[in-house]
């Protein structure tokens, strides 16, 4: 009842603003840099600019500077942005990669409230294969173009689908009678890490060794898994330089994000949009004893920039530092739209604070992270590229709880890790053993929590 109370009040707000100009309701622009660490921005701590578009695009913005996905990979994040659901309850992770049919997305949601919905992906885990797809009219798979050895990995392609789109429908006057909802997925910031110029130059240190450079720059599959086996040689200025290559592909990805919002601005559509930028989960930088990411649920991976900018109902130039989620987006995206939540299933996401009808969470909610195990198709993978390695330690479900100041790492196999995020947000010292009653408290939660109905009227 309160989000639908929300989504009254800000279409009340809202929707008389647009007058003879175009649809009543806003515009959506959701925009997904996957892959990037919230990190890598000065909410996040970054000690240098290495997004300068979107630390410009803050100044408008509300920034939630603790924003944390549900899941640390592509696919269960994807779908729980979508649905507004954890991935324990849309099941869609590994072992079961499409997103289900029954599942209300959001972008079917926005269309059946009369949105043009249109979609562009860099990801391949976000094709059709998968079912992404679901709810919109158009759908572009644009990494299927990229030529082989590209270091540009979609962004250019996705931009030259969205300009196309933005420049017909802002000269379309009977386009412009319908509000659209436009998603866009950049790939950019995955291995390897080979960003282009000029931002490969200016985010590497001075006295970088070319031939080293060049040689990490093509590092990829499977060196990642002999780095997570412990059969790597990199070295700890091997992964300096790893950083600062993927801060190349973070600054390029924003100079691409920088292009759209351009041309929202020089159509006169900016501020008629809600335009949120945004990741799905992080990236494992040598932190751990981790590369890429890959079965592991740390804040390294979990911990995401979030961004929504619309003048007429988000506050320009504020920072929530209250914890949200990255699916707190569907409930929010329908109520500034004025949309009703669907009725199949349940939402599970929160309205963002900050925006009206939204509040912090209570301090009995806890954010949380999931990676469903077996990882099944990793395992396998693994296993063909290092046959005899011993992969059991990876044989398991994570679960990230985060509550009144701590983080419980949960694992299915009874091996737990425990963290006290002020005093350690990097999450290397495990307070398991020195905490045991902490962790035997936090692990019922997470058991309870695993447990619970999936769907109205559904038990587990």
């Amino acid at each position: 009842m309160a989000l639908a109370a929300a989504a009254a009040l800000l279409a009340a707000a809202t929707l008389p603003a647009a007058g003879c100009r175009g649809s009543a309701r806003p515009n959506i622009v959701l925009l997904i840099a996957d892959t990037v660490r919230a990190d890598r921005f000065s909410w996040g701590g970054a000690p240098r600019v290495v997004a300068p578009r979107l630390e410009a695009m803050a100044r408008d913005a509300t920034v939630y500077a603790q924003a944390f996905s549900p899941a640390p990979w592509t696919v269960p994040a994807h779908a729980s942005l979508f649905t507004g659901r954890y991935p324990s309850a849309h099941r869609t992770d590994c072992g079961s990669l499409k997103l289900p049919d029954a599942e209300a997305t959001l972008a079917e949601a926005l269309h059946e409230a009369g949105y043009r919905t249109v979609g562009y992906t860099a990801n391949p885990w976000l094709g059709a294969t998968y079912n992404f797809q679901q709810g919109f009219d158009t759908w572009g798979e644009t990494w299927r173009e990229v030529p082989e050895g590209s270091p540009d990995t979609g962004a250019g392609l996705n931009n030259q689908r969205i300009e196309r789109f933005l420049r017909w429908y802002a000269g379309n006057p009977d386009a412009r009678r319908q509000p659209f909802f436009l998603f866009a997925n950049y790939f950019e910031a995955h291995l390897p890490y080979h960003p282009p110029a000029p931002e490969r130059a200016r985010m590497l240190r001075s006295g970088a060794d070319p031939a080293r450079v060049e040689r990490l720059s093509r590092l990829g599959h499977p060196e990642e898994m002999a780095f997570i086996l412990g059969r790597s040689d990199l070295t700890d200025a091997d992964l300096a330089v790893l950083n600062d290559l993927y801060d190349g592909e973070v600054a390029y990805v924003d100079r691409r994000l920088g292009e759209v919002l351009d041309v929202l601005q020089e159509t006169g559509l900016l501020d008629h949009t809600v335009v949120v930028v945004a990741s799905d989960h992080g990236e494992n930088l040598g932190e751990h004893g981790m590369l890429d990411h890959k079965m592991s649920v740390h804040a390294t991976l979990l911990r995401v920039p979030l961004l929504v900018r619309y003048p007429r109902a988000v506050p320009a130039g504020s920072r929530i530092d209250a914890p949200v989620q990255l699916h707190d987006l569907f409930p929010t995206l329908l109520a500034l739209a004025g949309i009703p939540l669907p009725r199949e299933g349940v939402v599970e996401a929160v309205l963002l604070p900050g925006i009206t009808g939204g509040r912090p969470r209570d301090s009995n909610q806890a954010i949380v992270g999931e990676f469903a195990g077996p990882p099944v198709e990793f395992l396998q993978v693994m296993a063909r590229a290092f046959p005899g390695a011993d992969l059991s330690r990876f044989d398991r479900t994570l679960v990230s709880l985060r509550r009144e100041g701590y983080t419980l790492h949960w694992g299915s196999d009874g091996r737990h890790a425990l963290y006290r995020n002020a005093d350690e947000p990097g999450e290397s010292v495990d307070l398991a053993s020195s905490e045991p009653e902490r962790v035997r408290a936090l692990a019922n939660e997470v058991d309870v929590w695993l447990r619970r109905p999936a769907r109205r009227g559904e038990a587990r």
